[in-house]
């Protein structure tokens, strides 16, 4: 026997010890070993748990076959003389010119549209009437008419013609006669009465209307002659006329006052007599 199998057996004949814990192993009971066998089972499995958990977690892998193409290029060879003579004939036949060959166009013939007269039918308009005054001259007097009627001067007078005259100095003719003759608004209204130059039946027991005036009597003539009567004396209001007497103007305008019968200038305010007056 050598020296190492007289160690060997001499180290069989002494008790086991631990190192680290200092526990001799000969002297613990089975139990012991069962405990720590069941402690190593109870990690392996929970490690395992772990292993598996982290493995459920991994994403999956993409295992799809890459296509992979290869390429010969030893093979590739310059063009031959065969594609160099196309390419060459291709640019000759673009550089050569064209020849447009001109084309001749036929000239476009117009046919004439026949004129055909149009007849316009005439068509009948209903325009209405239009009612164009006729002038009013019943207001005018002639000269027949006139004879015999007094003027301004012969009333004062106490005679002359058939107009009849009355006594006294109060000649209420010639007062009217001059207060129409300076009154402008007395010449605008038989201007604007077309009635210049023209004898005028003024009053005959009523105011008479002249040409297309609205109311009776030329306005401005009318109000003139009634405001000279209305501050005149009573005894030339009341004062007696018989028919006709004229008021004349320098431009040949005259007005005929009065009637066939007797008359006073109060008439003309529309204050009439009564018969015991008379």
């Amino acid at each position: 026997m050598n020296r190492d199998e007289t160690s060997l057996q001499g180290c069989a004949d002494r008790p086991l010890f631990v190192a680290d814990q200092g526990v001799d192993v000969s002297r613990q009971p089975r139990g012991f070993s069962l405990g720590w066998s069941l402690s190593l089972a109870a990690h392996l499995m929970v490690l395992a748990g772990l292993l598996w958990l982290h493995a459920a977690h991994q994403l999956p892998r993409d295992e799809s076959p890459v296509l992979v193409d290869l390429v010969d290029l030893s093979t590739s060879s310059p063009p031959g003389p065969s594609e160099m003579q196309t390419a060459a004939g291709a640019t000759e036949a673009i550089t050569q010119p064209v020849t447009i060959q001109p084309v001749t166009i036929a000239p476009l013939t117009i046919q004439p549209i026949p004129q055909h007269p149009v007849e316009i039918a005439a068509v009948a308009v209903d325009t209405p009437a239009v009612d164009t005054p006729v002038p009013n001259t019943s207001d005018l007097l002639s000269d027949a008419q006139l004879s015999g009627a007094a003027t301004a001067d012969d009333e004062g007078m106490g005679g002359g013609g058939g107009g009849g005259t009355g006594a006294g100095s109060c000649n209420m003719a010639l007062v009217l006669q001059r207060a129409l003759r300076r009154d402008p608004l007395v010449h605008t209204a038989v201007a604007e009465a077309g009635r210049l130059g023209k004898a005028v039946m003024l009053w005959n027991g009523d105011w008479i209307r002249s040409g297309t005036q609205d109311g009776k009597g030329l306005s401005g003539v009318r109000q003139a002659i009634l405001w000279e009567l209305a501050f005149a004396p009573e005894a030339c209001r009341k004062k007696q006329v018989h028919g006709l007497v004229l008021l004349s103007f320098v431009d040949g305008t005259r007005f005929a006052i009065g009637s066939d019968g007797d008359w006073r200038w109060s008439d003309l305010l529309g204050l009439r007599q009564s018969a015991m007056d008379h």
